[in-house]
């Protein structure tokens, strides 16, 4: 019995570890593609008369 309610408890840690590491990695792909535009924009210069 015990066996099982630790079992149950390392599913429910990995599947909180999951959710919040997911969070974090939209989060940092969002950053990424948001500093990816600017770049673009700089490159390309859109953003010549703000820089």
């Amino acid at each position: 019995m015990v066996d099982i309610l630790i079992l149950i408890a390392a599913v429910a840690a990995v599947f909180f570890i999951l959710k919040i590491a997911f969070k974090v990695l939209k989060t940092v792909l969002l950053l990424g593609v948001a500093a990816l535009v600017v770049y673009y924009l700089m490159e390309y210069g859109f953003l010549q008369g703000i820089f």
